[in-house]
């Protein structure tokens, strides 16, 4: 589709406290929700590592829906002007170093 490359659209978005708040303006149609996050995280000045330094992923969850968003997903297909998005970090449950039995 020829023309869903060349629309745009008005998101909200919120970090999961709800204390950072920006309005994405003019979001290309095309674009994939991976690429959106990544640029959401850089003007939301969200942190990009743990408190332990691990790299942080961050996923958007649509308000509308109740649901996340898979990376794969086009703006376009996913969401409609003036959606709500709140981005999370990717929460890696006993993600640490294995511990030592021994």
């Amino acid at each position: 589709m020829t023309e869903t490359a060349t629309l745009t659209m008005d998101l909200r978005v919120s970090d999961i406290t709800g204390q950072k708040n920006v309005k994405a303006s003019a979001v290309p149609a095309h674009y994939t929700i991976a690429d959106l996050v990544q640029r959401l995280i850089a003007k939301m000045g969200l942190a990009r590592t743990s408190s332990g330094g691990q790299p942080l992923a961050y996923h958007a969850r649509l308000d509308r829906e109740g649901r996340h968003l898979h990376g794969t997903e086009t703006v376009g297909d996913a969401l409609q002007t003036d959606d709500e998005l709140v981005l999370t970090p990717d929460i890696d449950a006993g993600g640490g170093a294995p511990m030592d039995a021994g």
